[in-house]
This record gives C-alpha cells, sequence and structure tokens, in this order.
C-alpha cells in the first residue's frame, strides 16, 4: 500500500501576487495524516476542496468566511505534483504568490524541507464512469484509467501562436522535470482588457511569458511547447483539489480553469470523500 506523505520541516515563500499585486508570505508545514492541503487565513482554517472555489477568472481563487485566497492552483499543483497529501498552508495576504509564473519555486522550497511517509494509506479517487463538459469549442472528458494522465490539445491560432499538444503522466519525477517549470502566459493584444478588468496588477515581464505574435518578446521559452505544458500544470492544481491521489486520465481541448472545476466539482460529487478507497 502506499503511504501518505507531508513535509519534513516548515518552508516560507514570499512575493507579489499575479492579479491583486500585493505582498503576500506563505508558511508550509507539516500536518497529521488525512488532513489534506489545509489553509491558514484571515482568522480561518480550512481544507481544500473544489467546493470553495469562488472565482476562475484568469486563475483560480478559494474562499471560507474572511478569508479569500486568490490563484492557488500553481501552489496546490506543486504539492500534488510531488504526492505530498497533508500540508498546512499559512498565508498572510489574500493571493499565492507568483514569482515566475510556474511552479519551480514551489516545488524547490518543498524539496528543500523534504517530504516524509507517513503511517496511513494514501487515498485515491477512481472513476466509475467518464465526465464530460463542453463550451462551445472548449471540451473535456475525464475517464477511468489506473493512474493520472492528462493529454491537451491547445489553439492559439488567432494569436498567431498556432497549434500545440502534450500528453503526460504525472508523477512526482515527470512533474518535476517536465512541468513545474512551465511558466503562465498571456498575448500582447489581451493585456489593456486584462488590466481594465482589475487583473494582472502584480504582473511584471519577469511573472509570466509575454507573447506576441506567435513569439514571446520578454523571455526564451523553457520548452518548445511550453505554454501548452503550463496549461498541464494548471490542471495538476485544479484536479489536486480533490484531495486524493488521481486514476483518470484528462482528455482537455482548448479549455480553461472554468472548465478544470466544473469538471472537478463533477467528480467530487460522484465519489463523495467518505467512499475514497485505499490503493
Amino acid at each position: 500500500m502506499k503511504k501518505q506523505n507531508t513535509i519534513a520541516a516548515n518552508v516560507r515563500i514570499k512575493g507579489k501576487g499575479l492579479h491583486k499585486g500585493g505582498e503576500n508570505t506563505v508558511i508550509f508545514s507539516p500536518a497529521p495524516p488525512g488532513t489534506g492541503i489545509t489553509i491558514i487565513n484571515s482568522g480561518e482554517r480550512y481544507v481544500l476542496n473544489p467546493h470553495r472555489v469562488f472565482d476562475v477568472k484568469r486563475g483560480t481563487s478559494v474562499k471560507k468566511g474572511k478569508s479569500r485566497i486568490y490563484t492557488v492552483e500553481h501552489m496546490v499543483s506543486a504539492v500534488r505534483g510531488l504526492g505530498i497529501d497533508n500540508i498546512a498552508v499559512e498565508i498572510d495576504g489574500d493571493e499565492i504568490p507568483c514569482i515566475d509564473g510556474s511552479a519551480k519555486a514551489f516545488v524547490e522550497a518543498l524539496l528543500k524541507a523534504g517530504i516524509k511517509k507517513q503511517a496511513a494509506g494514501k487515498k485515491a479517487v477512481e472513476l466509475k464512469e467518464p465526465v464530460a463538459v463542453k463550451d462551445g469549442e472548449s471540451f473535456m472528458a475525464v475517464i477511468p484509467y489506473p493512474v493520472f494522465k492528462v493529454y491537451y490539445f491547445a489553439d492559439f491560432s488567432g494569436f498567431k501562436a498556432g497549434t500545440m499538444e502534450f500528453s503526460l503522466e504525472i508523477n512526482p519525477e515527470s512533474y518535476r522535470k517536465k512541468i513545474c517549470a512551465a511558466r503562465t502566459f498571456g498575448f500582447k493584444k489581451e493585456m489593456a482588457a486584462l488590466k481594465r478588468s482589475g487583473l494582472i496588477k502584480g504582473a511584471d515581464l519577469n511573472s509570466a511569458v509575454l507573447m506576441d505574435k506567435g513569439r514571446p518578446v520578454n523571455t526564451k521559452l523553457r520548452y518548445e511547447d511550453e505554454l501548452v505544458r503550463h496549461k498541464i500544470l494548471d490542471i495538476t492544481g485544479d484536479f489536486g483539489l480533490l484531495g486524493a491521489e488521481l486514476k483518470m486520465l484528462v482528455l482537455a481541448f482548448k479549455t480553461g480553469h472554468r472548465h478544470n472545476i466544473e469538471a472537478a466539482k463533477k467528480i467530487a460529487a460522484r465519489t463523495a470523500a467518505a467512499k475514497n478507497k485505499s490503493i
């Protein structure tokens, strides 16, 4: 039986939030078996799950009571991508630091803290039948599968960046080597509209890949297909809110956070946390 994991020591990350723009400090601490990802913020203490999500505009944001935490997806992606089951996350602020727009800094911090095995066996979320989400040209199907694997097809032709696809079985090694360093991105022609919407207040040329006419204008790509790899990073984070090891294949076509969370909520409703079984 696989065992649950936490971290061995406290570790801290500090930085600006992408959308709200304020300085935020996050302290990760070890947590007991079976407790999941526990947020401590604004006098509230709560476990992350898909039903805590209240906003999916260019990120995944969660709330409980007085607590509002924006853009949790990269942090959750790093935690789940490394196979960590239980962790306490104390946040001084209202947003997870963006750093360079990837999950790399979170992965490095968590590995520095050390990953510690726990006595309890892991829990798994397994599908009995497919789940689908469709919205215009966007489509996501999640089907039963023995491990967690994601396929993503992206079409950025409208931004002169063409189409791209990537597929990967997500485990700690593959996540660390092929996904965690993929940065968030935006297209130059979108920037004015995003600012008018009150977003990207903390963005700068070091916090994302800025694309124009199909090319990055502020950096070199870390991978030729970095944009589509980041989509898989986001799916790992959004589906990570399910709070267990995942046994499913995600097939995503031109989808975003809204589709990820809608699918995750459907899966949560079908599986019911109390019925997660040991693996």
